[in-house]
């Protein structure tokens, strides 16, 4: 299966050398909002989603003997004190050489001791504040929301059951509409909702999918609807990139949802294929495309194609189409510049494309009793496509493009070396994204294409990642494996000089050897893939603890994508300048057991990192990532958890006497406001219920000290990614 991840725009590339990150413009921990706003051109937005009796049950900040004290002994190691929100933000490099002095450096022990005083004095302050919280419960289990309109004020919500909620205060509280579907022109029978989809280009317009025939569009962020003039289901449905009246969707005929040979059948004189359909006046009229489609999507923004539609289609168009999900070498990559007047083949058994940030990406079938496949690409629009060339000859089973965002491309294939079919090769191209080199081999992935490997939005050329290892069960598995990662930096060198590493033989041989244990480690690359190392262990535990571990063996560990429903993966924010959270463990490599795992987080983007708290915890940031936000999602809880100061101290408050299963903390799509929401539910059967978090009440006050960075009387500390 060929599958494609989001990439995140990039501001530029790092050149491929640790050196070079050294010249990249000191940057200074910032926790001004209004400094913030003025370097919007750096901090980029970003998009993490996930309720009606309304009760407000707010809570004071807790000061108990046990957390509390353990929270203030590690803020005093740490020396900085609570504050607004802090970020990074950018600071004009010629700074540190007009005044070195300003420059020291992270946590140095001055800093500590002048910031003491400072620190209890704002602790005893939250004693007397109080976060706002609301509460409200739903039908049945929340499982999505989205935001809508241009302030980000309102949002709507689905449940299990198909109803639809909407919200225009930022969640506090919130209003069924359900029936306002119902009431809508022609709407037929009974109306639960599949899903919702908000409109790119214009964030007012919401397609409002039914889960039969009945789907629905706004045009005025859900305040009202109208009934789509479409009779049939909704398989896939696309929003323009730049036109918010156009839209494709495609849908099976009716003959795939008759019995074969039944009366029905006969009478919808049809054959079961999907069909392809696009919209110029947002949903009012529908023209018929193509049909036995498998794949499509519009054109690519930087490319200038945006209104071409390209589409994967059978060759043969009688019957009933098939649904094999293998790769089929009579399905053809095909485009038309003109709604389907016109229809041009663009690959022969080109079954799967994506078009991506200038890049046009095409799996081709190569052998299909094999299942193999080839990759082509294109930089002008599929006009020419040449064969993605790797660095040894091996079966190509499926490809996830990984990052297209710094003109080049991270690219993550399948080679199917064994039956789980659960890792594959993470090659890194040139600008043209035609020749590759090999960057990390036995990166995780599943069967679908999740790959454990995200960049860190945040900054440029920094990636994190997961990847398979063998160890020699005769021994411990802890028992000092420090040669492994130079192993695998060997053999990457070696494939760079032109040495033919035969990576299917080598894999055959490791399968075939007795006494071996797989396991996973966790690994970091400041240089786009050009050189991994382990994650740097923390010294001590979140509790002031020295984290007893061999230096040989003492790395730390993340969980990534692949297990989400145990533990939450890596996360970073493109607002959040430098942040990164995950949840893990000290050690030799990754655990699965769930006592084993803690909360960790980086403020320097991955170079270092703290024990956040004890366990496993959900987590969202906010403020720009001056705020961080958190709650344990391995067990019924009813504290939450924050931090002002990117973790340096945290405070904990009660959401009420009755505690719950935390699903997930959300919060708007720029990671910029104080408010968040908290969803779960209180039995594994029982009705949703969500939790409004306001953290306004507290009024932080504003940064100062711009301008003299690391000073006591200054807010702001310098920072440079190196």
């Amino acid at each position: 299966m060929y599958t494609s991840r989001t990439p995140h725009g990039g501001l530029r590339r790092w050149p491929l050398s640790r050196s070079s990150v050294s010249a990249v413009a000191s940057r200074v921990l910032s926790r001004s909002v209004a400094f913030h706003r003025r370097l919007a051109s750096f901090l980029l937005s970003r998009k993490k989603t996930p309720l009606c009796a309304l009760s407000s049950r707010p809570s004071g900040l807790q000061a108990s003997s046990g957390v509390q004290t353990v929270t203030m002994a590690h803020s005093f190691a740490r020396g900085r004190p609570p504050a607004a929100g802090r970020t990074l933000a950018v600071f004009l490099a010629f700074l540190a050489v007009l005044s070195p002095s300003l420059l020291p450096g992270f946590f140095s022990e001055d800093a500590q001791k002048r910031e003491s005083s400072v620190l209890v004095a704002n602790a005893a302050s939250y004693a007397n504040k109080k976060v706002s919280v609301s509460e409200v419960s739903f039908d049945s289990h929340i499982e999505d929301i989205q935001w809508c309109g241009t302030d980000h004020r309102t949002i709507l919500l689905k449940t299990r059951r198909g109803r639809l909620y909407r919200s225009q205060d930022g969640g506090k509280s919130w209003t069924e509409i359900t029936d306002l579907l119902k009431s809508s022109e022609a709407a037929t029978g009974t109306v639960a909702v599949d899903s919702i989809i908000v409109s790119p280009v214009d964030k007012r317009v919401v397609l409002i999918v039914g889960s039969k025939r009945n789907h629905f569009i706004s045009e005025d962020s859900a305040a009202t609807f109208r009934r789509l003039k479409y009779k049939n289901t909704i398989h896939n449905f696309h929003f323009h990139p730049t036109r918010p009246k156009y839209a494709i969707l495609s849908t099976w005929t009716d003959a795939c949802y008759s019995g074969s040979g039944t009366a029905s059948r006969a009478q919808s004189q049809q054959d079961c294929n999907h069909q392809l359909f696009y919209t110029r006046d947002l949903g009012r009229s529908f023209k018929l495309v193509a049909d036995y489609v498998v794949q499509f999507s519009w054109g690519d923004k930087k490319l200038g194609n945006t209104d071409h539609i390209f589409f994967t289609q059978h060759r043969g168009r009688s019957g009933d189409q098939p649904r094999y999900g293998g790769w089929s070498k009579n399905v053809d990559l095909m485009y038309t510049p003109d709604f389907g007047a016109t229809i041009t083949r663009l690959v022969y058994r080109g079954n799967k494309f994506l078009l991506s940030n200038g890049y046009f990406f095409v799996a081709k079938v190569k052998d299909a009793a094999k299942q193999t496949v080839s990759l082509l690409v294109s930089t002008d629009g599929g006009k020419s496509f040449q064969m993605a060339k790797l660095p040894v000859e091996i079966e190509e089973r499926s490809y996830t493009v990984l990052d297209t965002s710094e003109d080049a491309i991270m690219l993550h294939v399948n080679h199917g070396h064994d039956n789980k079919g659960d890792t594959g090769n993470v090659y890194i191209s040139d600008a043209k994204g035609v020749r590759y080199s090999l960057s990390l081999p036995n990166n995780i992935r599943t069967s679908t294409g999740e790959c454990e490997f995200d960049k860190v939005l945040s900054l440029e050329g920094v990636y994190l990642a997961n990847f398979k290892d063998s160890v020699d069960s005769s021994a411990s598995v802890d028992g000092g494996q420090q040669g492994d990662l130079e192993k695998l930096e060997e053999e990457i060198e070696e494939e760079a000089e032109g040495v033919q590493v035969d990576l299917e033989k080598k894999h055959k041989s490791v399968a075939t050897r007795s006494r071996q244990e797989e396991v996973i480690r966790t690994v970091i690359s400041f240089d786009k893939g050009g050189v991994w190392s382990y994650l740097k262990a923390p010294k001590v535990d979140s509790r002031g603890q020295k984290i007893d571990c061999p230096p040989d063996r003492c790395w730390l560990h993340l969980n990534g994508i692949t297990r989400f429903s145990d533990f939450a993966p890596f996360y970073s924010v493109e607002n959040a300048v430098g942040i990164i959270m995950g949840t893990g463990n000290v050690g030799s490599y990754l655990r699965p057991e769930k006592d084993e795992a803690n909360t960790y987080l980086s403020r320097d983007g991955g170079v270092s990192w703290i024990e956040a708290h004890k366990g496993a915890f959900i987590y969202e940031m906010g403020d720009h990532g001056g705020l961080l936000v958190m709650a344990d999602d391995t067990k019924k809880t009813n504290q939450v958890v924050f931090s002002w100061n990117e973790g340096q101290s945290w405070y904990d408050f009660e959401l009420g006497a009755a505690p719950l299963f935390v699903d997930n903390i959300v919060i708007e799509p720029n990671a910029s406001s104080v408010e968040f929401l908290l969803y779960g539910k209180r039995e594994q059967d029982s009705a949703g219920v969500l939790f409004h978090l306001d953290f306004n009440a507290l009024n932080q006050q504003q940064c100062k000290g711009i301008w003299a960075a690391d000073s006591v009387s200054s807010d702001y500390e310098t920072w440079s990614p190196s």
